[in-house]
This record gives structure tokens, sequence and C-alpha cells, in this order.
């Protein structure tokens, strides 16, 4: 298992392009993002998704958010795109938060949540953008650990928690927090709050100008 540094400031897309290639052919990687490190493999081979349940010892029916590289890419990928997703995105992407939307037909079902649901984010992470545009696909964004363990902040952590069960590990820095991102769904026609993460409540209640459901 290979551990690749790279420079999270001005990311080197010569050393990038071997993750994109690894990506690209079905393997798995171990990423840095805004938040924590994260699993990374194409979000549309279901052979590749299949390892990230099974590298973590998730379950089956617990599904996996996704990065996305832009709008024009997050819009392929649902099956509505709801004005309140613009508000959000215009205020918090790229950034840590997730939006569960009405899933498009054709992605993975083991990505999806009860239905047919798919959670999405732009990153604020130089290394995950320029790693999107190599590899043209939207890639899985789970946690670097094993389900339960605490959230990985380094590659070092994430080398000791898969070791060489991954195809290659990018070293992009200390990440700034454990703290994952936040997740809401405008899978219906309300705001649902699922997980407070790096972005409060409150923060986006103020931005969409009313309260939101959940916690």
């Amino acid at each position: 298992m290979k551990i690749l540094k790279i420079n999270p400031a001005n990311p080197e897309n010569k050393l990038l392009q071997e993750a994109a290639e690894i990506i690209t052919s079905g393997g798995v990687i171990g990423y840095p993002t805004e938040t924590v490190y994260g699993l990374g493999a194409n979000a549309l081979n279901s052979s590749a998704v299949n390892k990230i349940y099974i590298l973590k010892g998730r379950g089956k029916n617990n599904p996996i958010l996704i990065i996305a590289s832009d709008l024009i890419q997050v819009k392929q990928l649902v099956s509505f795109f709801p004005e309140t997703a613009n508000i959000l995105a215009s205020s918090f992407w790229p950034g840590p938060l997730t939006i569960i939307f009405k899933a498009a037909s054709f992605l993975n079902k083991q990505l999806l949540g009860k239905g047919n649901t798919i959670g999405i984010r732009i990153p604020d992470n130089k290394i995950c953008l320029e790693l999107l545009h190599l590899c043209g696909v939207p890639l899985t964004s789970t946690s670097a650990n094993i389900s339960g363990g605490k959230n990985p902040i380094s590659a070092t952590e994430v080398a000791d928690n898969f070791g060489d069960k991954l195809d290659l590990i990018i070293d992009g820095g200390i990440a700034q927090s454990r703290t994952p991102s936040t997740v809401v769904s405008l899978a219906d026609e309300s705001v649902t709050m699922i997980r407070q993460g790096a972005i409060s409540k409150s923060a986006i209640e103020q931005i969409i100008g009313s309260e939101i459901n959940g916690n």
C-alpha cells in the first residue's frame, strides 16, 4: 500500500493522476476532505462500492454519501433539484454540507437510502476537486474508519485502520477537525436536519429564512 504525499494548497496533477487511474479501474483509496479523511471509489462502479462496505464492515442498509465536482454533475445524479438546494448550494458549496435528494434512476442501489435517496456534496478541498475532475465520476465519501471507529484526520490514521487493504492513500496533511459534514434532506417538500456536523442548524436556518425539522 502506497502513501502519496500531495500539496493540499496546490495539488500536483501528475501525482493525482495515479490515484485517478486507480479509481477508474475499480480500486479504493484513502483521501483527505475538508473535514475528515474518507474512502474513495467510483460511485458508479457496483464492485468498487461493495469493497467499501466490506472494508468498513458497514451494514448494507446504511447508505454511503458521495462527492461531486460541480453543480452540473450533482444535477445529473438526482431526479429533482429544488430551489432550496440552489439557495443552500450558493451559500455552503463547496463545503461540508451534504444534501439528500431523490436519486436518479441509474444510480447504484447500494448507495441509496430509504425512498431511493442519495446524499451529495461538493467538497471544499483542492485535492478532492482536482481528483474529481481527473476521474470524471462522483466518488464515495465515507469516513476512512472501521464502522463505529473514530474519524481519521491523517493519512497515518487511515493506514492504521486499513493497511495494505487500500490501493493508495493520499496524504494531504492533517485535517482541521474530526467533525464530519452536516447532512440535511430535501427529499420531500421540507428541509430536515439529519446530522449536525461542521455547519450548524442555525446557520442553515438563517440562509433559508425559516426553521427546519430535526435536531
